[in-house]
């Protein structure tokens, strides 16, 4: 906004507040960050669901990121079906609670993105796949607000049921959308007619097709299909009014150099079927 000053001073004071966060936080025995500051001022220790949101916001340092993830998808706290709200180890856990051990949808979704602002795609790819599978479960596709935290296994087929959640549930509509953008590396600039993509597409789900995104005054839309080396690429099937694609990494991704991004905005630029390597 023009203020150079105050830019500068909230930027540091953004970068100090980073560290004491993670200074804190951080349980170096457990691999992951704890949930919250008691009324002594000491950390409570338990193992939840909350520090997906600090991925998803950016605060946790790229060397932790790896293992919160790998903690994340540990037995106790995921379920098979999506990440519980409190770890099954925990005395208070109760698969039956609203937030001590029940399966959120909309923030699984969260979670999907959040993984991937990080890089972590195969924990992207992984969790997608359980609220994918989920949601099959359900008539019309629709996921609930919340369902049960019990364990998948072959005894036990699909989520145990909630019994208070709303269904339909707004919030959990949002999620294949915000997985999709996860997925699909989706980040719109309408202001300068720009869209910029960066697609990961899992090996379970090879082709993926959008029709008519709106992006400012412009529609288009999109078929993506997974390459056999891993590749993501797409094609324009239908565009209307003025819009710029461009291959590039979102700007939320915290893990992409310099190099890579303008190797990517090469590549969109390329006729179809030129191809570059791929990093």
């Amino acid at each position: 906004m023009g203020d150079i000053a105050s830019a500068k001073r909230l930027f540091h004071e953004a970068k100090e507040l980073k560290k004491r966060f993670n200074d804190f936080f951080w349980m170096e025995t457990d691999g992951y960050l704890g949930m919250a500051i008691d009324h002594g001022g000491r950390l409570v220790r338990s193992i939840a669901s909350d520090p997906g949101h600090c991925l998803a916001s950016g605060i946790v340092e790229r060397g932790m990121a790896r293992r919160v993830a790998d903690r994340m998808v540990c037995q106790d706290l995921f379920s098979g079906w999506g990440v519980r709200t409190l770890s099954a180890k925990h005395p208070a856990f109760n698969p039956f609670s609203y937030h001590r051990g029940s399966v959120w949808p909309v923030e699984n979704a969260v979670f999907v993105l959040a993984f991937a602002r990080y890089g972590l795609r195969d924990k992207m790819h992984m969790l997608a796949r359980a609220i994918f599978e989920t949601a099959s479960i359900f008539k019309y596709y629709r996921l609930p607000e919340v369902f049960a935290g019990h364990s998948r296994d072959a005894a036990h087929p699909f989520p145990g049921m909630y019994p208070k959640a709303n269904w339909p549930q707004a919030w959990s509509a949002s999620a294949p959308f915000t997985v999709m953008q996860a997925l699909l590396g989706i980040y719109p600039y309408a202001p300068m007619n720009v869209l910029l993509l960066e697609p990961w597409l899992p090996e379970w789900l090879p082709e993926f097709t959008i029709e008519s995104l709106r992006i400012g005054e412009a529609s288009v839309s999109m078929r993506f299909h997974r390459e056999e080396n891993g590749v993501t690429n797409f094609q324009v099937t239908e565009l209307k009014g003025k819009l710029h694609i461009v291959r590039h990494p979102c700007p939320l991704s915290l893990i992409n150099g310099f190099g890579e991004r303008v190797s990517d905005v090469i590549r969109s630029l390329l006729p179809s079927g030129v191809r570059l390597r791929h990093r």
